[in-house]
């Protein structure tokens, strides 16, 4: 069964130090509840995570795709691949992809530090938008009215994290393919970090 292009929710934003990634969990196909514990965030280096929604083997296979990548650029140069290397090489894909008539049903949020904290959403198209918070899915309408309300840009990461819960929270309350319970990550000058639930229960009751 194939999950619902759009049915889930998560977003990315930039705070005072760094950038927060969040998600759902719940996979649905059409009305169907296809799977209620599948991470939505992942590691694509050291210093860059990406959020996932659309068509789950499209997503998951791009994914492993650009780790690869990344990994290969990294043994090749010495170096890691920037922030908006990563974007690029993604956009290119999804555009070569559409150009081929083998579109991939697909949004992607990019975050990650470099220098400095960036976060890009990337659609179907191979389009890139660089903003300080994006959402995606069906749920996104819900999770932006939130960071409407409640962003600032000098946030301090445990009030970037209580936010980024809060928003996802709402769009689980709201939206019926968004759900179960939320991911959150954090990238900063420290590198990449995925949250454990303790983690994110202690940071959330602060």
């Amino acid at each position: 069964m194939d999950a619902k292009k759009t049915g889930t929710t998560t977003l990315g934003l930039v705070y005072r130090d760094g950038v927060v990634l969040a998600a759902d969990r719940r996979v649905t196909g059409d009305h169907i509840v296809v799977h209620k514990n599948i991470s939505k965030i992942e590691k694509l280096s050291s210093n860059i995570g990406v959020t996932i929604a659309g068509m789950v083997s499209d997503v998951q296979t791009l994914v492993r795709v650009m780790q690869s990548e990344l990994a290969l650029h990294e043994t090749r140069s010495g170096s890691k691949m920037s922030t908006k290397g990563a974007v690029g090489l993604l956009s290119t894909i999804l555009y070569n992809g559409r150009r081929a008539l083998n579109l991939y049903y697909s949004q992607f949020i990019i975050g990650g530090f470099d220098t400095k904290p960036e976060v890009y959403t990337l659609g179907e198209d191979g389009s890139q938008l660089a903003d300080t918070y994006t959402v995606t899915g069906s749920g996104g309408d819900f999770a932006l009215g939130v960071l409407e309300a409640d962003y600032q840009p000098d946030l301090a990461e445990s009030d970037a994290i209580k936010l980024a819960y809060k928003a996802v929270s709402t769009a689980i309350k709201r939206d019926i393919y968004t759900g179960e319970a939320v991911d959150i990550a954090v990238i900063n000058k420290k590198g990449y970090k995925r949250l454990s639930k303790e983690d994110i229960e202690k940071a959330v009751a602060q």
